[in-house]
């Protein structure tokens, strides 16, 4: 089954690159995932419960980029922390730490619901306990997630508004200054029918299992949760077929209205769903920037 999804992504990637000007192909942007990070944090005994740190050079305190993989919540080669090594290296020589979270996918031991949710906000809430050792400043913070990741970016957002008693909150949960979605999954129910055909069978039953006691939407899909406290930005590439940019319409809709923190929607023209982390591509040059500009607007 595995084999099967690959086959499916690279598909995707290679007909959506087929109508770009920068075609992304996903041999390609494997290949270019792999400088070594300055530190490996671990937070617990899975391998994929680890944090990838890239620091820049100086004293700091450092900005801090808080980066969440994708990969259909899914454990497939060179789709973990790897996946976002060559941007966590790119960040650190402007000047931005880069704080690179691994977690468990839903297709590995105690991934789903929910583990995958706690990784995340375990990884997130070392961030403050190790900021002075690593001098980072978390008061100057963006978290980045790409498709998967960029659920769990948007989720992280608004962790700290579920109950105290959650299973998946945290104790005091850490949240970025700001967030930019990157394909990313807002609106977890509307998409869940899409789950099965792009990431395979079992992926969603095991984000929101049926044995659950409630309606785990509610906890676990940023749409019917409450709107974020901090600027939120949803990027798109105009030719992802995986996807496309009414995902990011459907989670605007649905949370814009209620809050007061602005909401802004972005399109990429000739970019796929790869684009947005492949470096020399247009997406990466419009990340970076966007990026760079979240740390740096006033607060």
């Amino acid at each position: 089954m595995r084999h099967h999804v690959m086959r499916l992504l690279a598909a995707l990637v290679v007909s959506t690159a087929a109508h770009a000007a920068e075609p992304v192909e996903l041999a390609e942007f494997i290949r270019l995932t792999k400088p070594a990070p300055t530190e490996i944090l671990h937070y617990g005994n899975g391998a994929s419960q680890a944090i990838d740190l890239f620091l820049p050079e100086g004293d700091g305190p450092h900005p801090v980029a808080i980066l969440l993989h994708g990969g259909c919540w899914r454990d497939l080669p060179d789709a973990g922390r790897e996946q976002l090594r060559h941007m966590g290296k790119a960040l650190a020589e402007l000047g931005i730490a880069a704080w690179s979270i691994g977690y468990r996918r839903a297709d590995e031991a105690g991934g789903g619901y929910p583990g995958t949710f706690q990784d995340v906000a375990a990884a997130l809430d070392r961030l403050p306990r190790e900021a002075a050792r690593l001098r980072l400043d978390p008061s100057r913070s963006v978290a980045v997630g790409h498709s998967a990741g960029g659920h769990l970016a948007l989720w992280a957002a608004v962790r700290d508004r579920l109950p105290p008693g959650s299973s998946i909150r945290g104790a005091a949960p850490f949240v970025p200054r700001s967030t930019i979605s990157l394909a990313g999954i807002g609106d977890l129910r509307r998409f869940a029918r899409f789950i099965p055909v792009h990431c395979g069978p079992g992926i969603l039953d095991r984000l929101v299992p049926a044995s659950a006691s409630a309606d785990l939407y509610a906890e676990i899909s940023p749409a019917e949760m409450p709107a974020p406290a901090g600027r939120v930005v949803l990027v798109s590439g105009v030719l992802d077929r995986l996807v496309p940019p009414y995902v990011a319409h459907d989670y605007q809709r649905a949370v814009g209205p209620r809050g007061t923190a602005p909401i802004e929607r972005v399109e990429i023209p000739d970019a796929g769903h790869f684009d947005f982390v492949t470096p020399g591509t247009r997406a990466w040059a419009d990340l970076i920037s966007r990026i760079t500009a979240s740390l740096t607007a006033p607060r």
